[in-house]
């Protein structure tokens, strides 16, 4: 504990003598009338006594009464909490007048030039010029009202229930804008900088590309639909035909790897065009858990337990047919070779730009380095190069050519409907997604099996990488009756600690 201990104030002097006074000229005394009590900046003041001091505890400190406190909340404006050593020896926390507020100050939101004439034991310094408590963003001003920055950067709290000004209004320049907020001047509005997907938006409406006042690029919110909560991108458990926190009154499913999955987000059922969704997202079709009530669709088992009755299938309906389940219609976030025109398509993903492929396509890519290697999604399946010369920098495109193939065993697909005559497998590593064709058979007779699962050939043709098929030819998957049974299954090469990694293409 700090102590301040002033020495006592001396008291008018007596017994001058009138001989001296004569010579000099001086008045008597020390003034018009002598001072019973203290001289206190020039002034005569009573006596401070703690016995006749209003509140509980108090002592006597500079001849007034300073009342006991724990805080600095406990004292008024314009008195600080500290420890003292009062005048008859006390020791204690006490609040007392500081020097800047001897004059009727109380340090805060008042002129000043030095941080000492503001209330720096409440947090007041000197910010432009004004007692303020300093700040840089608007969650430092909690209690008090919103964070204002000046035009040297530093920034004061102002006191206020309003929300901050210059949030989507017209704007030359980004000093107009509620910066402590984290808006800027873009395509001379005031918008939240710095957006990465449709989801940071999401109270605002869309991140859309733009730019800078005074030059340079940026994503920002524009203001547009929005979403309530359990709609587009609210994250969810990942289990879709299951309950979850998206809004099933509505239309909106959980889509997602599985239970435990972070990327899990809420999405539309229902759609027959990408025109359905919201931007950011196209219609898909979805493999579902749940089986048809009636045999609707050859090769698909049936069921009764939270069955699809045959009017929800077919032809503009939200299910139809797949070659081993149904397939669900639905708005899925466009990922890494969605076909699109703008970068706003895109950005249902974080950090994915519109740009062409190999065969001048429009595609949802990323930027990439070519000095870096593996710097593009879908893992071997991917290369960097300049390929949209329009756009002039080095995007990431799938080694094939293309996104899509004609639905052969490892050509590249987006979902079901890119595999006639069988499915779009996802490697759970790298991501990349290719097409099983469940029309041709292997088999893994005489040949070495892996895990009792897997052999390399077995007849399956060579990928597009020319590496040698994987056939699902053992007998754990014989007796686990799955689909999958001697059917020719992307392909595999050595990962990082020598585990296989599912890929249809070489390392190099």
């Amino acid at each position: 504990m700090k102590l301040l201990h002033l020495a006592p104030l001396t008291r008018c002097a007596r017994g001058l003598l009138l001989t001296a006074l004569l010579v000099l000229g001086l008045p008597l005394g020390c003034s018009s009338e002598e001072c019973e009590g203290k001289i206190v900046d020039g002034k005569c003041t009573a006596i401070c006594k703690k016995s006749a001091c209003l509140v509980s505890g108090s002592v006597c400190f500079q001849n007034e009464c300073a009342a006991p406190c724990v805080t600095q909340g406990d004292c008024p404006l314009g008195q600080n909490c500290h420890g003292l050593i009062a005048e008859d020896g006390t020791q204690g926390e006490y609040c007392y007048t500081p020097e800047f507020a001897k004059n009727g100050r109380i340090g805060q939101y008042e002129d000043c030039a030095t941080n000492e004439e503001c209330d720096q034991a409440r947090g007041f310094e000197c910010v432009d010029s004004t007692c303020q408590v300093p700040c840089k963003k608007h969650s430092e001003c909690v209690g008090i009202g919103y964070c204002k920055l000046g035009s040297t950067g530093n920034g004061g709290c102002v006191p206020s229930e309003d929300p901050p000004p210059g949030r989507y209004t017209a704007c030359s320049t980004s000093q107009e804008c509620d910066q402590a907020g984290g808006y800027r001047c873009v395509d001379a509005e005031c918008r939240l900088a710095g957006c990465s997907t449709h989801d940071d938006c999401a109270s605002v409406g869309l991140c859309q590309p733009g730019q800078l006042a005074g030059g340079g690029a940026t994503t920002a919110c524009v203001k547009g639909t929005t979403y309530p909560e359990g709609q587009y991108g609210t994250g969810c458990s990942g289990v879709l035909d299951e309950g979850t926190t998206c809004d099933d009154a509505s239309g909106f499913v959980c889509l997602g790897a599985g239970p435990g999955d972070v990327d899990a987000y809420c999405t539309k059922t229902n759609c027959q065009a990408d025109t359905d969704c919201a931007t950011g997202y196209s219609c898909a079709s979805v493999r579902t858990s749940r089986p048809p009530c009636a045999d609707t669709c050859p090769g698909v088992p049936t069921g009764t337990s939270n069955c699809v009755p045959a009017a929800n299938i077919g032809p503009g309906k939200e299910y139809s047919c797949g070659p081993i389940t149904l397939l669900r219609n639905l708005c899925r976030k466009r990922d890494y070779c969605s076909e699109c025109e703008t970068d706003a398509d895109c950005l249902g993903i974080a950090n994915r730009v519109c740009a062409k492929g190999k065969d001048g396509v429009k595609m949802c890519t990323s930027l990439c380095n070519m000095n870096v290697s593996n710097a593009c999604p879908w893992g071997y399946a991917s290369a960097c190069g300049v390929w949209d010369t329009a756009l002039g920098v080095a995007t990431c495109a799938h080694r094939f050519g293309s996104c899509k193939g004609t639905g052969k065993g490892c050509e590249p697909c987006g979902d079901d409907a890119d595999c006639p005559g069988g499915l779009c497998l996802e490697s759970s590593l790298s991501k990349e997604r290719y097409c099983v064709d469940l029309s041709a058979s292997c088999d893994c007779t005489g040949l070495p099996v892996q895990q009792q699962v897997y052999c390399i050939g077995g007849g399956c043709p060579q990928t597009p990488g020319g590496l040698s098929g994987v056939c699902y030819g053992g007998s754990a998957v014989a007796s686990g009756g799955s689909p999958l049974y001697q059917k020719c299954v992307g392909a595999q090469v050595p990962g990082p600690g020598g585990a296989p990694v599912a890929t249809c293409w070489p390392s190099n």
